[in-house]
């Protein structure tokens, strides 16, 4: 009886936040993510963010919108 070995893998995420939606296109092409196999992972949207820690919350970007896009790829895993 022959054994197939499966390979598993997990997704490995990059988000980029800028002031625009150009912006984070460029950054992801200026870092060579599509050559290391990163795709747009979801809708490239506005987003506020809050930084948590323990108990502490702190907005980040002085509670300005940013743009999000987050990239994912297959790895090994």
């Amino acid at each position: 009886m022959q054994m197939t070995n499966t390979s598993e893998s997990r997704d490995e995420y990059v988000t980029i936040i800028a002031p625009t939606a150009n912006e984070a296109m460029a950054q992801f092409k200026a870092r060579g993510l599509d050559v290391q196999g990163y795709a747009i992972a979801g809708r490239i949207g506005r987003h506020q963010f809050t930084l948590v820690g323990g108990e502490d919350a702190q907005e980040l970007f002085s509670g300005a919108g940013m743009i999000a896009a987050t990239f994912a790829r297959k790895i090994p895993g």
